[in-house]
């Protein structure tokens, strides 16, 4: 087979944005145009010039690439379903930015091309056609895009060609699999929509009638906000108003009760972010009543997926009904079709077990239909001849599953007892009873520490210069995947760091034998969920949205017990690598998303 890269250049202002109206929002938006497209291919073909005037036959049975290609070919399918051009049937489409981030570089083709090939990719031609049609531009300027759209495609298919032998098959597919459920589409329930945004609405109005200097608006600015604070007597909060910041908890009760502006602009800030996710949802959501939005493939160093950008993240909808509002009650099916959610039951306390080959711990889990009661009784806090754990002592149970999730990694007191919000007198005794009763886990621990000193000690030479070379650390997961750590450094105090790449950047962190057994069951986890999300998919059943290790599938009304019951005997059946895990899956049947 022949590989071809395509590039599509489009039409776009601050009216008309991806960003701001979805894929299929901006495809479809009446001041969008694709008047350009880029076609590079390994036999020849260098073709540059309107989509209208390629041959696309070309790409039938060839491998397509696309620099992003939840965009381009996304353009494509819509394009020919609109008949703006000819039709072809690739035998694959793959997205070389996926590519990237599964090596670890930048997931931007500046970024990529810079690292790999130490190239300068100059963006500022793409900056320069905003608000540009391509009657309008120069002679000069279209041969200048034209130029730059030959490139890209050249340099993506360049980045292919060096890399593909480094991403499996199974990544691929995963890949693939991945923007099919972004172009399925969420069904939305228009009516609520608008409801909700009225209901929104009120909430931001209330809460700006509580604060005193709102007409000043400074409720997003840092610095206006701490003045008004000082004008009002008060010491300004401490670095963030965030949930989870304790200074600001402390803050806020010292205060709150004496000016009641205080909690309104704590409500005012959320309300706005709920706000903006309705209206994410308000723009893109089609005229066919599905929002076309997804998450990233590799959005992670440890490979799990990730929100796509902007206000409206799918991985991270509230749970719970906000200020009258339910997010996750927006995504609701036709009347003829229910939803049905299945995840993976408690999958990182499972993978971490068995990291730890802590056969014992996984056998007791198999045996039991409360993974959380297995490890109560070998905490010694029940006995199983007391009955069930989860019937007869929830409270029980509820402390066991913070220790179990919070535990595991090495938390410290002092972080364990502000997650579980208990004193840090207590926490230590449960953190004591874990790692005594959890030697196996302690030991993977220890061996992941071992391993970040040893393969620096083991590793580190001196070039001609007098300076050290690094080794590169890396865990081998049973899927055959990598994850890797790059270059490690020491530090003060016995103490190492590698830079791993989060959201697109290479960042500096400590390495510790906990957070390493942290990154590999999630790793593992990931790995574990994707070849679930491969069979569910190829057992024909329709995938609209995925989060974290959790699949919902739309499905005909009368067949949703049936399907529900053969997912969830999918989802429960270990991938082939890794047979002896044991792995649960449970579900439901909904007529609105929930949790």
């Amino acid at each position: 087979m022949n590989t071809f890269a395509v590039d599509f250049e489009t039409y776009y202002d601050k009216e008309c944005s991806i960003k701001t109206l979805g894929a299929l929002g901006y495809f479809s938006h009446p001041s969008f145009d694709a008047y350009m497209v880029s076609v590079v291919g390994t036999e020849g073909t260098n073709f540059v010039g309107h989509p209208k005037d390629f041959d696309w036959s070309k790409l039938n049975g060839q491998i397509v690439l696309s620099h992003n290609a939840s965009f381009d070919e996304t353009l494509f399918l819509y394009g020919v379903s609109q008949n703006w051009w000819g039709d072809c049937d690739p035998a694959e489409w793959h997205c070389t930015a996926d590519l990237a981030a599964y090596c670890r570089l930048p997931r931007s083709l500046k970024g990529s091309t810079a690292k790999l090939f130490n190239l300068t990719v100059d963006k500022s031609t793409r900056d320069n056609m905003s608000g540009k049609r391509w009657e309008d531009m120069s002679p000069e300027f279209k041969e200048e895009v034209s130029e730059y759209a030959l490139k890209d495609s050249e340099l993506c298919l360049k980045l292919w060609d060096t890399l593909k032998d480094k991403w499996p098959q199974f990544e691929r597919d995963i890949s693939t699999i991945n923007r099919k459920i972004v172009q399925t589409g969420i069904p939305i329930d228009s009516d609520l929509l608008a409801e909700q945004l009225v209901i929104i609405n009120k909430a931001l109005f209330e809460a700006e009638e509580a604060i005193p200097w709102i007409d000043e608006k400074p409720l997003l600015s840092r610095a206006a906000f701490d003045q008004q604070c000082r004008i009002m007597g008060i010491e300004p909060p401490p670095a963030s108003l965030a949930e989870s910041d304790e200074e600001a908890k402390k803050w806020i009760e010292a205060n709150a009760k004496e000016h009641k502006w205080i909690q309104a602009v704590k409500d005012w800030r959320r309300i706005n972010s709920i706000k903006k996710k309705l209206q994410s949802f308000d723009y893109a959501t089609m005229p066919d009543g599905r929002y076309y939005g997804g998450c990233m493939y590799f959005g992670a160093h440890t490979g799990r997926f990730s929100g796509s950008g902007g206000n409206l993240n799918l991985q991270n909808l509230p749970r719970d009904e906000m200020f009258g509002v339910n997010l996750r009650h927006l995504i609701c099916p036709p009347p003829d079709k229910k939803l049905i959610v299945v995840d993976l039951s408690q999958i990182e306390v499972r993978t971490l077990c068995w990291l730890a080959e802590d056969r014992k711990m996984l056998k007791e889990i198999e045996e039991t239909d409360d993974i959380y009661e297995a490890f109560a009784i070998r905490f010694g806090m029940w006995d199983k001849n007391k009955g069930d754990l989860k019937k007869e002592d929830p409270s029980l149970r509820h402390s066991v599953k913070a220790m179990v999730l919070g535990c595991g990694y090495g938390a410290g007191a002092s972080r364990f007892a502000s997650m579980s919000n208990i004193t840090e007198e207590e926490a230590q005794k449960q953190i004591s009873l874990y790692r005594r009763k959890m030697k196996k886990v302690t030991s993977l621990w220890k061996y992941y520490t071992d391993s970040i000193a040893g393969s620096v000690d083991s590793g580190v030479c001196i070039n001609t210069e007098g300076k050290t070379i690094p080794t590169k650390l890396t865990i081998e997961l049973p899927s055959e995947r990598t994850l890797d750590y790059g270059e490690v450094l020491p530090h003060d105090d016995n103490q190492y760091t590698a830079f791993i790449p989060r959201h697109g950047k290479a960042v500096q962190v400590r390495l510790w034998g906990g957070l390493m057994a942290e990154n590999a069951s999630q790793a593992l986890a990931r790995d574990i969920f994707s070849d679930m999300l491969l069979r569910v998919d190829k057992a024909g059943y329709k995938i609209i949205m995925h989060v974290h290790d959790e699949l919902v599938v739309e499905e005909d009304a009368d067949k949703a017990e049936e399907s529900l019951a053969h997912i969830i005997k999918i989802m429960s059946t270990p991938p082939e690598w890794i047979p002896k895990i044991p792995i649960a899956a449970e579900g439901s049947i909904q007529t609105r998303y929930e949790k």
